[in-house]
């Protein structure tokens, strides 16, 4: 108790430094907690669009690949005449007579 009492008389000035020490400590470690989690989410919302990027490209290209194989069988289909289209037709798997 005189400790303390001697540290409120004479020397105060010190308890309020290790007061704000002690604050400035509290401050640092609820800060770093917040910038942890704000560096986590960072890390998620990252990788998550490195996915949608990935799957974008992936349908992009299916796309693409989609859209040559309509191109290729456009032209067949234009090279054919009126019989040969016909024949084309009643041969393939889709004609049910």
């Amino acid at each position: 108790m005189t400790l303390i009492t001697s540290l409120l008389g004479g020397g105060w000035h010190w308890l309020a430094a290790l007061a704000a020490v002690i604050a400035a400590l509290g401050a640092t470690y609820l800060g770093g907690k917040k910038v942890g989690k704000v560096q986590q989410k960072a890390r998620s919302d990252v990788d998550n669009a490195r996915q949608e990027a990935s799957r974008i490209t992936a349908v992009a290209q299916q796309q693409q690949q989609h859209r040559e194989e309509a191109n290729r069988v456009a032209t067949d289909n234009n090279s054919l005449d009126d019989a040969a289209a016909r024949d084309k037709l009643q041969q393939s798997k889709y004609h049910k007579p």
